[in-house]
């Protein structure tokens, strides 16, 4: 149970740092077509998975470290 409260508190944090910035990368790509608009799309799926493993892994070095110092 303290894992699921655990993913739940970093979806949290993880929902207000992608927010503003997906909303910025998506207004600033003009969206004429379709085409525009599913390649929009698709650039803020590939972005969203690149800031996720991004903020994954710096919060496993930093608990790793934290263990390490202990």
């Amino acid at each position: 149970m303290t894992n699921l409260t655990d993913v739940f508190n970093r979806m949290g944090l993880l929902d207000l740092i992608f927010l503003i910035p997906m909303f910025m990368l998506f207004s600033y790509l003009p969206s004429y077509n379709f085409v525009s608009i599913l390649l929009n799309i698709i650039i803020v799926i590939f972005f969203t998975f690149g800031l996720a493993m991004a903020f994954h892994i710096i919060v496993d070095l930093i608990k790793k470290r934290n263990r390490h110092r202990t």
